[in-house]
């Protein structure tokens, strides 16, 4: 089985401290593969390249509706880019668009069922959210619309990385096709542990401290 957490972020990140090494170090004595998607930047991609470590390169891009997150990204996408039109470029880059925290009111999720709709993923469980309906909505979204549903610890601090993953049967990690078909597959399997809630305070605390001295 292959075990991947859909959802994390690095230092390039405007509100996360963890270091790339550090991160592809925990995640390989875990055994779990991180896509790296960080807020509206693919810098990290360079350094977990450059460490020879397994993660799907991706971006969660702050778009004008809301937050989606591209898999297997070459290219950054522009911070503010049209739902829409992020959805096109991430095709267009052989990617998978993934909505991220859909229906969780605390943050930019996008929960139009119109824009929904045209993702190919869509997090079902989110470690971050705070209330356990904000994840069961989405994956009754998922369910009711025939979309693959996936699960991201979002982490932001090296400590909440490693609890929360989604457990597929084995592919090639490279290809988007064959992580559609393993998304689909009956073996598929979400496990997910909640975020302890003090996180979401240090993580504002992180980001007006880089805010202020960048």
């Amino acid at each position: 089985m292959i075990r991947i957490d859909f959802h994390t972020h690095t230092k390039y990140s405007r509100d996360s401290l963890i270091e790339p090494k550090k991160l592809a170090a925990k995640a390989q004595m875990l055994g779990i593969i991180p896509a790296v998607t960080d807020h509206d930047s693919i810098k990290a991609h360079a350094d977990f390249r450059a460490l020879g470590a397994s993660f799907i390169p991706g971006e969660e891009i702050s778009t004008g509706k809301g937050d989606l997150i591209g898999l297997y990204l070459n290219e950054p996408i522009a911070k503010k880019t049209s739902f829409p039109e992020a959805i096109d470029l991430i095709h267009s880059q052989g990617g998978l668009a993934y909505l991220p925290h859909m229906f969780d009111a605390t943050r930019a999720g996008v929960s139009s069922p119109e824009l929904a709709k045209k993702v190919d993923i869509i997090e079902i469980f989110n470690a971050r959210s705070v209330m356990k309906d904000f994840n069961m909505k989405a994956e009754a979204f998922a369910n009711a619309n025939g979309i693959p549903g996936a699960a991201g610890s979002d982490s932001h601090f090296l400590s909440e990385f490693g609890s929360t993953y989604t457990e597929l049967p084995e592919f090639d990690i490279a290809s988007p096709k064959e992580l559609m078909n393993a998304l689909k597959s009956k073996s598929a399997k979400i496990v997910g542990k909640p975020a302890p809630l003090y996180v979401k305070g240090t993580t504002t605390i992180v980001k007006l401290w880089k805010k202020l001295f960048r």
